[in-house]
């Protein structure tokens, strides 16, 4: 009796090709139930967490740790991972708000502490990190970690001296690098220790002498001590190592103003104006063509920055100053009055409104009226009204009378 032979794939070939198709079948089957919600409802908080570790999706990640405090809302562990998804997404407030569970659940954990401190540097809100990493050290006193983020708050801060001993804190446990001499040189700077700004420099010049910062800050201190050319000569060199460092443009083009190289500034604002279209730099650029009477340049920098800046008075205040240049007094006012309403506390539109009183239609009331205005606002700069090539140009005809000077002085 016969009988019917197999391939070596099964009868006809077929039998085998039946299996896989159903084994592929099962297996995606599998999957699809692992990334079900039954699936993932059935696992440990735990378990949860340690599967988060591994998806290299924020999002997903996000998602499971969700689930993860759903499940288990007193596993801090699970509240902490999230905040860090958070935090690495830019959510610093739901970050804020996840290192805050994960403290009230573990409140000795020096940990959650540095880790919030981190997301409330992240928003800005420095005196909150300080807090925070004040009481991570109470903690924990030999982490240096926390050293090295409160000193740099505290740079943030302005509290340079408060910086420069965290910074000495943290290189009791750590080598010194050429980063952290450059932080140290920075609030050495700060502080005005030049000469231990400078050797910390020579430190860090030493292992980067490609490093634009480190030549930055040698002409930060050459600007503070007045000597122009010398600043001038540094900042470049950082600048030919990096042409759009920002400090190093920004400063260079406030030394050549100073040294009265008005082009020079204005041309360092434009490259500044590329990198970063700010209304500072529209200002100061503004600033640079007002004193060389370019009165249309400036007049086009003033508008830009009033478009980029509507609630910032300073804008209009130099703009009114242009139009008061070129006899435009309804407009020059209009723009001293919008100064005055933005800030009040501003005493300059009132000298300025107390030019155009004079210049328009010569009232010596209006003039001393708003310069009180002016002096009530500390208001100091008393020369400049008797000086012609500055704002004593205002007043030519009035600023020598016994009257105005006892209205300054008294």
């Amino acid at each position: 009796m016969g009988f019917v032979r197999a391939g070596r794939f099964g009868v006809g070939g077929k039998l085998m090709v039946g299996v896989v198709n159903m084994s592929l079948k099962t297996y995606g089957l599998t999957i699809c139930l692992l990334l079900s919600p039954l699936f993932l409802a059935g696992q440990s908080a735990s378990s949860l967490v340690n599967r988060a570790k591994n998806e290299t999706d924020l999002t997903a990640r996000e998602r499971l740790l969700t689930q993860a405090v759903t499940k288990s809302p007193q596993y801090a562990l699970a509240w902490h991972s999230r905040a860090d998804v958070y935090r690495a997404q830019g959510k610093s407030k739901q970050a804020i708000a996840d290192y805050t569970k994960a403290i009230e659940l573990t409140p000795k954990n020096p940990f959650r502490y540095y880790a919030r401190a981190l997301a409330y540097m992240d928003a800005r809100k420095y005196s909150l990190a300080a807090a925070d990493l004040t009481k991570a050290l109470s903690l924990k006193k030999d982490y240096p970690g926390f050293y090295l983020s409160r000193a740099q708050v505290y740079m943030a801060q302005e509290k340079y001296t408060s910086a420069v001993g965290d910074y000495k804190k943290y290189l009791s446990f750590r080598r010194k690098t050429p980063a952290i001499s450059l932080a140290l040189a920075e609030a050495y700077i700060k502080t005005y220790k030049y000469s231990s700004a400078e050797k910390e420099l020579n430190t860090a010049l030493k292992a980067l002498p490609d490093e634009p910062e480190g030549y930055f800050w040698r002409g930060r201190i050459r600007h503070n001590q007045g000597l122009l050319d010398e600043a001038v000569s540094y900042y470049s060199k950082a600048l030919n190592r990096d042409g759009d460092f920002m400090p190093a443009l920004r400063y260079r083009a406030a030394a050549f103003k100073e040294m009265g190289d008005l082009p020079s500034a204005a041309e360092d604002y434009t490259r500044l104006l590329v990198l970063a279209p700010e209304a500072m730099f529209y200002n100061r650029r503004g600033l640079a063509y007002e004193e060389m009477k370019e009165w249309d340049k400036a007049l086009a920098d003033y508008d830009k920055t009033i478009e980029l800046a509507p609630k910032w008075s300073i804008g209009y205040n130099n703009r009114g100053y242009v139009y008061l240049k070129q006899k435009k007094y309804a407009a020059a006012r209009e723009d001293f009055e919008t100064a005055v309403k933005l800030d009040d506390a501003l005493p300059t539109p009132y000298v300025n409104l107390a030019g155009l009183a004079w210049l328009q239609k010569k009232d010596r009331r209006g003039v001393y009226m708003n310069l009180e205005k002016a002096l009530k606002r500390s208001f100091k700069d008393f020369e400049s009204l008797y000086d012609e090539d500055r704002k004593g140009w205002m007043f030519k005809g009035i600023n020598h009378t016994s009257e105005f000077r006892s209205s300054m002085y008294q």
